[in-house]
């Protein structure tokens, strides 16, 4: 397991060592006292999620949760990233159509709404797969599951906008368990996206009745409606799942999950000690040392903590507002994009928790088949960030309107970084920058509407693959409404050289000259600087001992199938 937390003291380090040598077994309110019964793992989040409706969600939080309600045709091994079978057990690929096969007897969670306890047919992923194809406001992911991807998938959304009927013609029911659907691109990423919850299969007469405020899945866990709120997610084991184990144990283990949605990495770090929280999926470095040192005597044998930090198929960038002045002029987000100094941010305001500076594009170096650094980026240049800036009309900064910045709240990171870009942007380029701090939510709204010229953001992977961070920046389908959302190209960016290279990726034969044609888009994509990458991200987790089984990944991929609770805690 490779740490590397360059602000520990040695003695620490040696503390962590020691713990980490276990782990390969297998608002302001405070976190709500219910007690679960049985075994139980509870986890700190961040960010309120805004819906955890599969084909509604946006982030890493909402897909934690929504991964564990609901389940789609495939589903991702935690410990390698391959692909395994799900509520398919299993499929052929034939040139480009894949052919898949239910199990049999399947059911909907029971959830006493409608839908519930229903077996699962052919007809309910074709439903699953219409709405995913669908212009329905419940539905976001429709340029990133469909478009240009599922033979007659463009057509039956454009019918969809005229509210008129259709036919999925890429979508082929052969009897009540096995389906084929033809495709435009790659099977091998098509199956990788289907292992991502925006895919889960959903329940046709749930949806009808509730729309997405449904939440009957065929995950192994269920959502306890009465005992939920927005930022206390209660979920118990669900009795209908198909899964067993080798001895013919129903899986999941765990009795329950309760995902607890903190105000602040502080506060989830405060409940993590007083033994409310046994997972915390993100803790600041410069609280690391603390943690250790204030507790030395629990992380050493026999442990009682595991501290580990891992690269992530994460980036962490800035988005531009290329719609309107300053940032619609090319050399201008050039401009800044040459006067920040990665390594200072890195060093010193995320105290090392990061795995490199992103110098070269915004792909994460975590795919070892895609040449990252073959890709021409951005590397702190002051004199070219000035030239460019004068080129630009701006010499000196004069004349650049003040620049209006805006973060996510929750993460104390998000200010930290912000007043470092502030003031490396005032030393080197004269530009005056002022931001805020506001929920999530709030920030996706500005930042589909463009309310402000700079906001802080970041992808991680919705699946094992690199087009998955180029798929944000493809300009087909672009929503020009500034009213409405375009998701997930919330920037609006527009390249027809990109969008080339970018089909040309999806439809290759092949791993390595999809690579190939998606390190071209991507050299378009980072030479026009609609983004500001910043660092490729690395991930520092707190994880109780008496936690077994549970696995952590590049993905951020929580897979609690076969996590036990160890009686002798």
């Amino acid at each position: 397991m490779n740490i590397s937390l360059k602000s520990l003291s040695p003695l620490v380090f040696a503390a962590i060592l020691c713990s980490c040598s276990n782990s390969a077994t297998e608002t302001s309110q405070e976190v709500l006292t219910v007690e679960p019964h049985g075994n139980v793992v509870r986890i700190a989040e961040l960010t309120v999620p805004s819906s955890i409706f599969p084909q509604k969600i946006t982030n890493a939080v909402e897909g934690l949760i929504a991964s564990q309600i609901y389940e789609g045709l495939v589903r991702i091994n935690p410990q390698d990233l391959s692909i395994m079978p799900g509520l398919a057990e299993s499929w052929e690929i034939s040139g480009k159509t894949v052919t898949f096969h239910l199990r049999k007897g399947l059911k909907f969670q029971n959830t006493g709404d409608a839908g519930s306890d229903a077996e699962i047919t052919s007809k309910d992923v074709l439903f699953t797969f219409e709405q995913l194809c669908s212009a329905a406001p419940e539905n976001i992911h429709f340029q990133t599951v469909s478009e240009n991807r599922i033979v007659g998938a463009n057509e039956y959304h454009a019918a969809s906008m005229k509210k008129e009927k259709a036919e999925l013609k890429g979508f082929k029911i052969l009897d009540d368990y096995n389906f084929s659907i033809e495709l435009l691109t790659s099977p091998a990423i098509f199956l990788e996206l289907l292992a991502n919850p925006i895919t889960a299969i959903i329940s046709e007469k749930a949806f009808a009745d509730k729309k997405d405020l449904s939440h009957v899945g065929a995950g192994p866990f269920v959502l306890d409606a009465k005992s939920s709120t927005s930022t206390h997610y209660a979920l118990y084991k669900n009795k209908n799942y198909y899964a067993k184990d080798k001895s013919g144990k129903a899986l999941p283990y765990l009795d329950s999950l309760i995902i607890d949605i903190l105000p602040s990495s502080e506060e989830a770090l405060k409940q993590f000690e007083n033994g409310n929280i046994d997972l915390m999926s993100s803790v600041p470095s410069n609280q690391v040392n603390r943690l250790v040192t204030e507790n030395i005597q629990s992380f050493k044998n026999p442990a009682k903590y595991i501290v580990e930090q891992k690269p992530e198929m994460m980036s962490s960038y800035y988005i531009y507002n290329i719609n309107k002045a300053p940032f619609n002029n090319v050399k201008v987000r050039q401009a800044l994009n040459y006067a920040i100094d990665r390594n200072r941010i890195i060093e010193k305001v995320l105290f090392g928790q990061a795995y490199a500076p992103a110098i070269h594009g915004v792909v994460p170096p975590t795919f070892a088949f895609y040449k990252t650094n073959d890709i021409k980026g951005y590397d702190l240049d002051v004199e070219k960030a000035k030239q460019l800036l004068k080129e630009a009309g701006y010499p000196n900064g004069k004349n650049f309107p003040e620049v209006q910045l805006v973060v996510n709240s929750g993460d104390s990171k998000n200010n930290s970084v912000a007043v470092e870009i502030q003031k490396q942007l005032k030393t080197n380029l004269n530009i005056n920058v002022t931001f805020e701090s506001v929920p999530n939510a709030e920030k996706f709204e500005m930042e589909n509407k463009g309310s402000a010229n700079l906001f802080g953001d970041g992808w991680v992977a919705d699946y094992p693959n690199p087009e998955s961070f180029l798929t944000p920046f493809y300009g087909k389908g672009v929503e020009k409404d500034l009213n409405k959302i375009s998701y997930p190209n919330t920037t609006r960016y527009q390249n027809k050289t990109f969008d080339k290279y970018y089909e040309a990726g999806r439809i290759a034969g092949n791993r390595d000259s999809s690579a190939a044609y998606f390190l071209k888009a991507e050299q378009v994509l980072i030479a026009d600087a609609p983004i500001m990458p910043l660092w490729y991200d690395s991930n520092c987790r707190l994880l109780k001992v008496f936690v077994k089984g549970f696995y952590s990944n590049p993905l951020r991929y929580y897979d609690f199938l076969r996590v036990t609770i160890d009686e002798k805690r």
